[in-house]
């Protein structure tokens, strides 16, 4: 009989942090607890038991935004894993994809300067052609910038050796598209929406957080 005295080491708890714009606040969900980054917070604390969470996400914020006014909450924050979810808002003042491109670095290495020691998951661009911010006739040509934005989005994050998040390819392709993704604001993810890309979301976080 081979018997265990001492028990099993449980791996430690999580302290994530997340910064980022609408997507990453939960707007369009009924409740903050029901959008993307809260679900996916409670998918690691099944994972981690005993982890922390905190979200400095502002609904419309630029990648500028997140870089003047939620990285210095990042600083104190002692982060062990943080998501960053930004970029679509800077599409409303540029649609030059090498400027974000040069943003989103700018931003993600500010990420790892205010918290070193922490594994970091970024999401890419997503298709905003798929809300009614466009007219039908514009909606093709901005699918492809999204996705060729997305692409540089990925090619960083790789770079840095960071997880990632293609958000454009889950609001392109959505799982079920017969059912409705958008809230009333025709802008945001409704609860489903949000539930469906944190689902698809999560192996990148899962794999952050074991690596």
């Amino acid at each position: 009989m081979h018997a265990f005295t001492q028990p099993l080491p449980q791996p430690a708890p999580i302290s994530m942090v997340v910064l980022g714009d609408s997507l990453a606040y939960g707007l369009g969900a009924t409740t903050v607890e029901n959008g993307l980054a809260h679900l996916l917070f409670r998918r690691v604390r099944e994972e981690r038991p005993g982890s922390t969470y905190a979200n400095f996400g502002v609904p419309h914020s630029t990648m500028g935004d997140v870089l003047r006014a939620q990285i210095p909450h990042l600083h104190r924050a002692n982060a062990s894993l943080v998501l960053l979810i930004a970029g679509a808002n800077d599409l409303r003042f540029t649609r030059d994809s090498a400027v974000i491109a040069r943003r989103f670095r700018k931003l993600l290495e500010a990420v790892h300067d205010a918290a070193p020691r922490a594994a970091v998951v970024a999401s890419g661009m997503p298709d905003v052609a798929q809300t009614i911010a466009l007219p039908p006739v514009l909606k093709p040509a901005a699918s492809r910038l999204c996705r060729r934005i997305n692409d540089s989005m990925r090619r960083i994050t790789q770079e840095l050796e960071d997880e990632f998040i293609d958000m454009f390819a889950f609001t392109n392709a959505p799982l079920r598209p017969h059912l409705q993704y958008m809230c009333d604001d025709g802008y945001h993810p409704c609860d489903f929406g949000h539930a469906e890309i944190a689902d698809r979301a999560y192996p990148a976080l899962l794999r952050a957080i074991t690596s």
